[in-house]
């Protein structure tokens, strides 16, 4: 590229040819593009704080919202208009987790007036299926009472006993984890259990009926610090009575009885009650 210049001093204009690489014109060229742009941005108001903001508000990780039945294990004073009859507070404890999947035992206590072993599941199907293998279970011959005789001789083999001692471990933990997960569908909103009691009213001194009867629990949350439901109990007329669960230890304590204690007594005759479904 090529530029004349005209010098003032001579009385005639001498055209002066300067020769200017083409790497230094682009570089001026460059240089005035960048200029430009600079120029548009810095005078293009730009807003601050308007980022688009997650509709879901703080994350969660995976497997936080699920619910732990353990949370339900525990004490919890009950109330309600027609439980202030019974003349004392009537307690529903949660002990622990059903061998079967997706149950858990509990039992129902006032002295002198009511004493009852309680099994709770997500479904009416699943407690169904909860009832039938603790009962079933009972019926089972005691392995406490085999001869003898039967039994295993010992091989004295002590590494053969630590694999047998890990292989069961290993069994327990994958039988607990299963337990555990039987509930967590039950967490979609407030974990709620249909619930099943059979046990002893006693109507009067020396009057005791034992029965087997229905009711159902809703948690307020996944904690398990409360609960609203119905509770039927025919021997003293009530049909779905409402009640109210407020948790007063979160220690859970060794069952004081069975499901399978108030089999042996025999049922009353009457037809067992459905309940309402929580809704």
């Amino acid at each position: 590229m090529a530029l004349s210049l005209h010098l003032p001093h001579s009385a005639h204009s001498v055209p002066l040819a300067l020769h200017v690489k083409p790497s230094y014109t682009r570089h001026l060229i460059n240089k005035m593009a960048d200029d430009w742009q600079d120029t548009a941005l810095n005078s293009k108001h730009i807003p601050h704080g308007r980022g688009k903001k997650s509709s879901r508000g703080k994350g969660k990780s995976k497997g936080e919202d699920d619910f732990n039945p353990n949370s339900a294990l525990g004490s919890y004073e009950l109330s309600g208009s027609a439980l202030e009859r019974l003349g004392g507070k009537l307690i529903l404890e949660i002990h622990e987790l059903t061998d079967t999947p997706g149950g858990i035992f509990g039992s129902m206590v006032l002295p002198d007036r009511f004493r009852a072993a309680v099994l709770l599941a997500g479904s009416r199907k699943q407690l169904s299926n909860v009832m039938d293998d603790v009962e079933a279970a009972g019926e089972e011959p005691d392995s406490s009472e085999d001869d003898p005789e039967d039994a295993p001789e010992d091989t004295g083999d002590e590494d053969d006993e630590d694999a047998d001692s890990e292989l069961e471990l290993e069994k327990q933990d994958r039988l607990h984890n299963e337990r555990v997960e039987a509930f967590q569908k039950n967490s979609f909103r407030n974990p709620k259990f249909f619930l099943a009691w059979q046990g002893e009213v006693t109507l009067a001194p020396g009057q005791v009926k034992v029965e087997k009867n229905r009711g159902y629990v809703v948690f307020s949350g996944n904690d398990c610090r409360s609960f609203e439901g119905t509770l039927s109990c025919s021997s003293i007329g009530w049909k779905d009575v409402a009640i109210k669960g407020r948790k007063t230890t979160s220690k859970a304590r060794a069952p004081p009885f069975s499901w399978l204690d108030f089999l042996e007594d025999g049922q009353d005759g009457s037809e067992e009650d459905e309940g309402a479904s929580p809704s």
